[in-house]
């Protein structure tokens, strides 16, 4: 079982203190072993890491969790979201440690220098950060996202609410822009979306993928990112970023592959 309560099994951006048992450092030994990644819908680190699975064909569960929930079993005192446990033993937390650690195994050789600074990029200082704060900033952010949010509210009364709910939601932008930008937040702390997804397209330059002419696990992840806000929350701020910068091409690309091997949108 993950350590106990208080214990961590490791911390924020804390590589994991021991390396996988020999039976994990193969991709087929993380196919073998029974995988749970606890998380939530609306979270982007979560989708980085389905993505990276999905893509890898390491069958996983879905554990609906949400940040700072006790989980039965699981060491809570790591409280964000997501967090993964192998075989009901080993616990990772925080999406770059998980793909950090799995990414090596999968692809049986580490990203490149120049591939792990862009994927330090896909974070909460980075273009996930960004995006969050550009969409509860804008009226328009807000209404799609309480549209995506309220999407399965099936019954009457949740049907009379979802459709008034985004638009009261848009009026509370005001209340977004000042907890992001006034209330010392870390989002969006190294450059706005479009900054990001600029640097972005640099690197890819004539190349089709970020690792050639096939995707690779820093596709899938940003790729995933992005998908959190284009697909799912309906983001304006990430659309005009991938159409922007140049990134869309890519993006499509990368879902083509990504629906081919997993038969299915990450959402789904």
């Amino acid at each position: 079982m993950p350590s106990k309560e208080g214990d961590l099994t490791n911390r924020e951006g804390e590589d994991i203190a021991e390396p996988l048992p020999p039976r994990l450092q193969t991709a087929e030994g993380l196919k073998a072993a029974q995988i749970k990644v606890y998380g939530a819908t609306f979270s982007p680190p979560c989708w980085k890491v389905w993505a990276l699975l999905d893509f890898y064909g390491v069958p996983y569960e879905k554990v609906q969790a949400t940040p700072h929930q006790k989980v039965e079993g699981v060491d809570s005192a790591y409280g964000k979201i997501p967090k993964v446990v192998i075989d009901g033993e080993i616990q990772i937390n925080d999406s770059a440690v998980i793909v950090r650690t799995l990414t090596p195994i999968l692809c049986g050789k580490p990203l490149t220098a120049e591939q792990v600074e862009l994927e330090k990029r896909n974070n909460i200082r980075g273009i996930i950060g960004a995006l969050e704060k550009e969409t509860v900033s804008s009226g328009g952010g807000l209404y799609c996202a309480a549209r995506a949010l309220t999407a399965g509210w099936t019954s009457t009364a949740g049907r009379v609410a979802a459709a008034a709910l985004p638009y009261v939601a848009a009026t509370g932008w005001p209340l977004g822009w000042a907890a992001f930008s006034l209330g010392g937040m870390p989002h969006g702390a190294d450059g706005d979306s479009l900054t990001h997804a600029k640097v972005y397209r640099k690197a890819l330059g004539d190349d089709a993928f970020f690792h050639g002419p096939e995707p690779g696990a820093l596709d899938v992840t940003l790729y995933a990112s992005l998908a959190t806000f284009v697909d799912y929350l309906r983001a304006p701020a990430a659309a005009a970023a991938l159409d922007e910068s140049g990134l869309r091409r890519w993006y499509h690309a990368v879902e083509e592959k990504l629906v081919r091997v997993a038969g299915k949108r990450l959402h789904e």
